[in-house]
């Protein structure tokens, strides 16, 4: 990071999930896996329909705030069982 750019501080170039409900930036994943496991859908949604969710997070744009589950679909998928996945990403806040 040099002094004439400090807002490019390495999430620029990482895929972005949006938040289903505001359609703003949620999370910065850190690898093309990652995105790709990681499923974002409304907390209300997910839990009126049964569905699997591994963390609950807060959308952080200010005008939305709405709980979202974070699904990652390589920990429910019964061909694999446990297995590491490394780290999801940023949190914007």
């Amino acid at each position: 990071m040099n002094n004439n750019n400090r807002q490019d501080d390495g999430r620029r170039q990482m895929p972005k999930r949006m938040c289903p409900v505001c359609t703003k930036r949620t999370i910065d994943c850190a690898s093309l896996f990652s995105y790709h496991q990681c499923e974002l859908t409304d907390y209300r949604i997910a839990k009126l329909n049964n569905k699997k969710y591994d963390y609950v997070i807060v959308c952080p744009n200010p005008k939305c705030n709405a709980d979202l589950a974070v699904t990652i679909k390589l920990f429910h998928s019964p061909r694999y069982g446990l297995v590491k996945v490394p780290i999801i990403g940023t949190v914007i806040s």
